[in-house]
Formats: C-alpha cells, structure tokens, sequence
C-alpha cells in the first residue's frame, strides 16, 4: 500500500501519479487510468480545502465476483459533513450551492464528490474521532448496469 500525506498543494501530484502506476501495472485502459486520477486529485485537493491535513492511500485489491481494483482510501482531520448529499451534487458544497464566483479561487469547478462517486464502483464515507475517512473503488472490468 502507498501512502501519501497531504498537508500543501505541492503534496497532491505525488497520489495522482501513484494511482496511474497502480492501475497501470493492473491493466487498466488508459482512460481508466486517467479517471482514477481524477478521483485521487478530487479527494487530495478536498482534504487541503476541507480537511486540513489529511493522507490518501492507495492499494489493489482482488474481489472474488468483481476482480481485480484499486482502493483509495481518504483520510483528513477536518469537520464532518454537514449534510453528505449536498455535498455530492455538482455545484454544491456541504452546505448547500458553491456561488460561481469564488469557484475560481476555490481551484475546481465544483464537481468533486460527485465526479468521484461517478468515477468509482463503491463510496463510503466514515466519520471518525476526528475527521473522517472516505473509500472508494474502482474495479478493472465495471459493471455497464450504471
């Protein structure tokens, strides 16, 4: 498993390029490679704006009926979420919708849990002590039933 500290903006290509050799080396198309990058960058950048400081970690697995995947596992010591389902929705927060105009200083454009809920077989989410802890999978061959 690799692991990979997020505490400055310069700590968030180190996952990115992490996932791409992971999934690499497991045979993910390259557009798949691409999209896992998107979730790692999605949940790196969120630590640093939400979490404080926080780690993402990143490791295959093997499930019996889905095969072969990569697990990316969120760690930050931030706030909990207010209300998860806002957060989800492109354009929103945790607190209900992002105003267009601080999107640009905000760096992103407001579709981060949304796009990695899109771009993943399996979320979840799991309030710690302090922080919380969200997990998410992507499996090499995926189900076209979404």
């Amino acid at each position: 498993m690799a692991m990979y500290e997020i505490r400055e903006a310069i700590d968030l290509y180190a996952p990115r390029q992490g996932v791409k050799v992971v999934c690499e080396g497991l045979g993910f198309s390259r557009n798949d490679c691409h999209e896992l990058a998107i979730v790692v960058s999605e949940l790196a950048s969120n630590i640093l704006k939400y979490g404080i400081r926080g780690s993402i970690s990143i490791d295959d697995i093997v499930d019996a009926t889905r095969g072969t995947g990569v697990v990316v596992i969120a760690r930050d010591h931030g706030r909990p979420f207010h209300d998860l389902q806002l957060a989800l929705r492109d354009g929103y927060d945790d607190r209900g919708p992002i105003d267009p105009a601080t999107l640009l200083k905000r760096g992103g454009l407001g579709t981060g849990l949304g796009a990695v809920v899109r771009l993943s077989d399996s979320f979840a989410v799991e309030p710690q002590t302090i922080g919380k802890t969200i997990r998410v999978i992507r499996y090499r061959l995926r189900s076209k039933s979404w």
